[in-house]
């Protein structure tokens, strides 16, 4: 009798990798915030998981090679060798000691979704097949969810936003860092919106998404809620929606008027920043402060080569670093000037594609602002898989007028 091959298809190997991805990557998160609040022995799961990960898509992209991963390896390369000439130009002719694999290590947070996305391309491009990875996703953030309510009931250190340093109000689940988490919920919330406005799916399931990103306490998440309710009224906007709006915000005046003192209590650590530092300091977390004290001093160390292909001091704080957190300006830091355009075509290109309708290029707005104001956008390592199936999910051709 004749044994069968076992056959596996490109695309039964990248659903896979989503499906299992989109799990794995946030249970190895909450690993990695439960490891560094009380076993901090064991903080590095995560990371060595993401590379097992970027190992088996790499693996991926070689296997099943055609010309769309040539272009993309053939950026990538690129990227290489200027990564290499401006760091060790760096190094020696302008003196910073840095760490070439400190160094390295974040570069490749800058393209590790571009990994994830050759490998997996295809199914992202098949409607059916994306469906059960972003119902694996919406599982995921309902399970993180209900981890945020019991935080809140029960005051649980270990799914609250802000675990350590100062008391604030907020609960998060088990994501660890706050920049990766704000995006996190936002996709989600856009999801559930997109399922309700397009897909005609219950109003308590985007109304439930609302209150989880609500009890996150995140400047970010909140102000994706806010520009998300400005773009469901003002995106065709009749006379009843006009009014609803007014109604809206003056209810929600009355509303913060009556609360003001509680509102003081729940967030005060906001409002003492913003009495104290100011409205700029307040909604960039202090960011602002780092263009004059990082930025300025390492500016003047810097020539033309630098300017233009990168090197940016990552690794040694004490000499001159010069990241301000703020991912759209951190990009032209690290790449310089040539490259940091460069990159922002390639993630246009491949990442967000050609824009099919006018919830995706608000979404992408959004997203940028997002990258402008706080960091661990382009560079984050937990929500690159959750960026891409949410991008391909919500970026299809849907007829805007009759949705809105």
């Amino acid at each position: 009798m004749p044994v069968r091959k076992l056959k596996i298809s490109e695309t039964q190997i990248a659903l896979f990798l989503l499906i299992t991805g989109v799990t794995l990557n946030y249970t190895f998160d909450g690993v990695n915030k439960l490891s560094s609040l009380y076993f901090p022995t064991f903080s590095r799961l995560a990371i060595i998981y993401r590379l097992l990960l970027e190992l088996v898509c790499l693996s991926t992209i070689i296997v099943f090679f055609n010309k769309k991963r040539l272009t993309w390896m053939t950026w990538f390369f690129y990227f290489l060798i200027c990564f290499f000439i401006g760091n060790l130009y760096l190094k020696y002719i302008i003196e910073i000691n840095v760490s070439l694999v400190e160094q390295f290590i974040y570069f490749n947070k800058y393209f590790f979704i571009f990994f994830i996305f050759f490998a997996t391309y295809k199914v992202l491009e098949d409607r059916d097949a994306l469906q059960k990875v972003i119902e694996n996703f919406k599982k995921v953030f309902l399970v993180n969810g209900y981890l945020a309510i019991i935080g809140l009931l029960f005051n649980i250190k270990l799914f609250s936003t802000f675990p350590t340093g100062t008391p604030r109000f907020g609960y998060d689940g088990l994501i660890l860092a706050q920049n990766e988490a704000s995006i996190f919920y936002l996709m989600a919330l856009f999801v559930y919106y997109y399922d309700w406005k397009v897909n005609r799916k219950p109003l308590i399931q985007l109304l439930f998404a609302l209150f989880l990103c609500a009890i996150t306490g995140m400047k970010a998440v909140y102000l994706g809620i806010i520009l998300l309710v400005l773009f469901h009224f003002l995106s065709r906007m009749s006379t009843k929606k006009l009014i609803y709006l007014l109604i809206g915000i003056v209810v929600s005046t009355v509303i913060f008027i009556l609360s003001l003192s509680k509102i003081k209590q729940v967030f005060g650590y906001y409002f003492y920043f913003f009495t104290n530092k100011g409205f700029l300091f307040t909604i960039l977390g202090g960011r602002n402060t780092f263009i004059e004290s990082r930025v300025l001093p390492y500016l003047e160390k810097l020539d033309v080569v630098n300017y233009t292909i990168g090197g940016q001091n990552i690794s040694n704080p004490n000499d001159y670093i010069a990241l301000v957190e703020m991912d759209f300006i951190d990009v032209f830091l690290f790449f310089g000037l040539l490259n940091g355009v460069i990159f922002l075509f390639l993630y246009k290109k491949y990442i967000i594609g050609s824009i099919k309708n006018n919830l995706f290029y608000f979404m992408v707005i959004v997203f940028f602002l997002q990258s402008f104001f706080s960091g661990h956008f382009f560079t984050s390592s937990v929500n690159p898989i959750f960026i891409i199936i949410v991008f391909a999910y919500i970026n299809t051709y849907i007829n805007d007028k009759a949705v809105y």
